[in-house]
């Protein structure tokens, strides 16, 4: 943080005259006197409406006296020079304080500085104390974050060998992703139950990765001393297993999602667990658990919004209030010298049987699973992707055509004008779509999807054609045309599903 100094000399002046005068100084710019050392006074400019308070430290050694002035809210750079202006304050209320201060006044400040050494003293006592008691509840000293930097570490190499297959790095490509493991209910419902793990560890982006990455340090520098590494590396995979149950079992239309937000919940939600026990010091806890309350609740709050798996969030964040009570326990009986082995253990298996039984319950046909991984297939193809995006079009052209047919409230002369100016102009549309899949750089169920594409939307036209004929004409061979091709339209259908 910015600071300035500068060391004036001093003639025929002892250090505690100095330091009395320097006292004396302070009382009449009206700054806060907080601590005082054999050699130092420390001070505290106000505090204002515009501008945070410096610290201004006085050191001498009875020949010279040294003035610091220094930021203390984690300010990068002294823009208003605030430093040298409290410096050029202090010494002339020093050079005044040296000519106008009396013995008397002298020898009351000396007292008033012995007072505050002793003060001081106690003070330092209290949070050396204090940041004892902490160390020893939370196992801060001397302690390293392997495991979390491993995690950071895995997630980091991760994403930059999926970028470099195609992931995108701000833009992303979720069959890329689906390729490298996410949670995809189609493949994780049929048989791909490792993907409940592996999509912990996989990122859609940059921004994505970096504050997870950044959240789970913040809240690892904490746990992973006081839990252990064993404790640490249950608590994330498993958290991180339940929330990707979660998230299927929330998404009942289907998910592709990954991310280690599910997990890092989860330590969150331990972090807020041990919290609310007496296992860590009072002193901190107050302050932790309002941050930690605070970041949580905004984080769900956020997560309300489009593309967050919010439900993720929850079901790591609920299952880590739990494990976290039952570490507590464990945990307490370690400090009465009990080690409970079984702790862990169970964890781990509790997770693995509930997830196993929701696979099994919730099983899809191996059908849908062979069409998508069809349709994963085909996206590794050079026009994959555009592929994919032109049927895309083609869905939001068939619904924009069929809106009309759907609309009860329209007369004869009306819908048979819609017909025309809307429904046919989007057939139309889609059949050049159509033909311009069939030309693409696809895999052969593409190609056949693309045909049966083209012979859907040459049905749908006839289908207008046929209605047309019947509001003009209205012959019974009319009706029978249109329940042919609609019979054939439903058929189609069937194909393309």
């Amino acid at each position: 943080m910015p600071k300035q100094e500068q060391t004036i000399t001093l003639t025929n002046s002892d250090r505690e005259t100095t330091l009395a005068t320097c006292y004396q100084a302070f009382k009449d710019i009206g700054w806060e006197i907080l601590f005082a050392g054999d050699e130092t006074i420390l001070a505290q400019t106000p505090k204002k409406w515009n501008s945070n308070p410096q610290h201004v430290v006085v050191s001498s050694n009875g020949s010279e006296l040294n003035v610091s002035s220094e930021m203390i809210k984690d300010e990068l750079v002294d823009i208003r020079g605030k430093n040298k202006k409290n410096i050029a304050t202090f010494i002339n209320a020093f050079e005044v304080a040296k000519n106008n201060t009396g013995i008397a006044a002298i020898e009351a400040n000396k007292l008033a500085i012995e007072q505050l050494r002793a003060a001081t003293k106690t003070t330092i006592a209290k949070e050396n104390k204090n940041a004892e008691e902490v160390d020893k509840a939370m196992n801060l000293s001397g302690s390293n974050l392997y495991v979390t930097y491993a995690i950071i570490a895995i997630n980091i190499l991760v994403f930059i060998l999926m970028a470099v297959n195609g992931a995108g790095i701000f833009e992303t490509n979720s069959y890329v992703h689906i390729k490298w493991g996410s949670n995809f209910t189609p493949l994780t419902l049929s048989g791909d139950w490792w993907r409940l793990i592996t999509n912990v560890f996989i990122h859609f982006g940059i921004i994505h990765i970096a504050m997870n990455m950044y959240c789970l340090y913040t809240v690892g520098i904490y746990l992973e001393p006081m839990l252990g590494k064993a404790k640490y590396i249950t608590a994330y995979l498993c958290t991180g297993v339940i929330a990707s149950i979660v998230s299927l079992w929330w998404h009942k239309e289907g998910v592709n999602s990954a991310g280690a937000s599910g997990a890092i919940f989860g330590m969150y939600g331990l972090f807020l667990a041990l919290l609310t026990t007496n296992l860590i010091p009072k002193q901190v806890r107050r302050s932790l658990l309002q941050s930690i309350g605070i970041f949580v609740a905004y984080n769900l709050i956020y997560g309300m919004k489009g593309g967050v798996d919010n439900a993720a969030h929850v079901g790591g964040l609920v299952s880590g209030f739990i494990i976290g009570y039952i570490y507590a326990y464990g945990i307490r009986k370690e400090k009465q010298e009990q080690k409970l082995q079984w702790i862990l253990p169970l964890i781990l298996l509790a997770t693995i049987a509930g997830a196993y039984g929701y696979l099994q319950k919730n099983e899809v046909p191996a059908s849908e699973r062979n069409a998508v991984v069809s349709e994963i297939k085909g996206a590794s193809y050079a026009d994959g992707e555009k592929f994919n995006n032109k049927y895309n079009q083609f869905i939001e052209l068939q619904d924009k055509a069929l809106a009309v047919l759907s609309d009860t409230t329209l007369t004869d002369e009306t819908l048979r004008q819609q017909l025309n100016e809307t429904s046919l102009p989007q057939w139309q549309k889609a059949e050049t779509l159509a033909k311009e899949m069939q030309l693409m750089n696809v895999s052969d169920d593409m190609h056949k999807k693309a045909n049966t594409v083209l012979e859907y939307v040459q049905l749908r036209k006839e289908e207008v054609a046929i209605i047309n004929e019947m509001i003009i004409n209205r012959t019974p061979t009319d009706t029978k045309k249109l329940e042919e091709i609609r019979n054939k339209i439903n058929n189609v259908v069937e194909t393309l599903k």
